[in-house]
């Protein structure tokens, strides 16, 4: 309960920053199956992309969409896909889709459905689907997408800064060729309900990003005019306190679309809704393992670029360890160790450094030095040591009389 309390709170520290290179390996791992699928297998275009021929008949008891498709492939016929098209309704429908057919293979394949499907050859619609519509939809779908990419980069620039707008593009990028990438593998037709699904989840993944982003933006502010925390350290921070409202939004739209795919696509059988419900489902989760996974870490490592954070993360390692960073740079060249790293080893103050910012320079200039320590025995303002005096000492030595008595 406390857990989940602190969850709830946005009181969580987990290291998301600092295990950023264990996410990235997975991810590369998962993209580059994607890909090889992609470049391999391909995509099962539908009959919209490809073009080719469609019929559309009466369910019929006793009939089975496996019954159909035995049928018209013992004719020599490639089937494409064989659909329940409103089951939920009063009138469902098979949809049969096959490559374009010559003339001979149409009559074959009707005659086949007519004794598969159990109804009359006026019962069955026929239609030629042309590659073309297919061709004009990707090459609008591919228009929009880039127009969308190009504002939402400059208003993120504009709104935030350079570095959150290439993080949230490359964070989008990489959902797209998940989801894609997971199409490809499992083997779903492409539809036009699936362009329209991938275009939608676009939105979603930006939302998330940018909600971690603001509160990063918030937590940075005035940042490097202070050393109480470095940016990673910042960033972390901004994704712990945004972690439950990354989950609550993730649920809420994941439920409904899980309950399209798995209920009516999966137990309804209605085979219209597959197409959407996938990539919707697949790119809403995506969009929010890589809002809190790869966004906000591919930020800090573009932040922690510019040589003033580079700096600061140096200034705040340094504070901490107590020690003058010039003074860590001479030890470090072989010289004495000053008696200011006497309390902390030098290897421990570099280690430090080096976990903040990866690096193991720095800079004379980073840490003004501390000033020397003013001597114990300095004589009173206004005044000079009397002559006989101890050095260091405020007092003279007492004089001796002669008689060896003291005055």
């Amino acid at each position: 309960m406390s857990a989940l309390r602190r969850l709830y709170r946005g009181e969580t520290n987990i290291n998301f920053i600092g295990n950023r290179k264990k996410w990235y390996i997975a991810s590369a791992i998962i993209i580059l199956v994607c890909v090889g699928s992609m470049v391999f297998r391909g995509f099962h275009w539908g009959v919209e992309f490809a073009g080719g021929t469609q019929f559309v008949v009466a369910v019929q008891p006793g009939t089975s969409e496996q019954a159909i498709t035995d049928a018209i492939q013992a004719e020599g016929v490639t089937v494409t896909s064989v659909q329940t098209v409103g089951k939920a309704g009063n009138a469902p429908n098979y949809l049969i889709r096959t490559p374009k057919l010559e003339n001979e293979q149409r009559e074959a394949a009707t005659a086949a459905i007519v004794r598969s499907a159990k109804v009359n050859e006026d019962q069955i619609a026929v239609s030629e689907v042309s590659s073309s519509w297919g061709r004009a939809v990707s090459e609008r779908a591919l228009l929009g997408l880039g127009v969308f990419l190009v504002l939402v980069a400059g208003y993120l620039w504009i709104r935030y800064e350079r570095a959150m707008a290439i993080a949230a593009i490359a964070a989008l990028a990489h959902d797209m060729v998940l989801t894609a990438g997971i199409y490809s593998l499992i083997g779903f037709e492409v539809s036009p309900a699936t362009v329209i699904g991938f275009l939608t989840i676009l939105g979603f993944s930006l939302y998330d990003t940018v909600v971690v982003f603001d509160k990063v933006q918030e937590n940075s502010r005035g940042l490097l005019g202070s050393t109480r925390y470095t940016y990673p350290e910042a960033a972390n921070l901004a994704v712990n306190q945004t972690l439950m409202r990354s989950i609550n939004t993730s649920l809420i739209a994941l439920l409904p679309v899980a309950g399209l795919l798995f209920v009516g696509a999966g137990i309804l059988g209605v085979g219209t809704l597959k197409d959407l419900a996938l990539v919707l489902f697949v790119g809403l989760a995506t969009g929010a393992y890589s809002s809190m996974f790869l966004a906000t870490p591919w930020l800090v490592d573009i932040k922690m670029l510019d040589t003033r954070y580079k700096l600061h993360a140096q200034r705040v390692a340094a504070r901490r360890a107590g020690v003058d960073p010039r003074e860590a740079r001479k030890a470090r060249k072989g010289a004495a160790a000053p008696a200011s790293l006497k309390k902390k080893p030098v290897d421990d103050v570099d280690d430090e450094i080096d976990d903040v910012v990866d690096d193991d320079v720095v800079d004379d200039d980073v840490v003004p030095a501390k000033k020397a320590p003013a001597k114990a025995g300095r004589a009173m303002a206004g005044s000079a040591p009397r002559p006989g005096s101890r050095p260091g000492s405020g007092r003279a030595t007492p004089r001796k009389r002669q008689g060896g008595k003291r005055r």
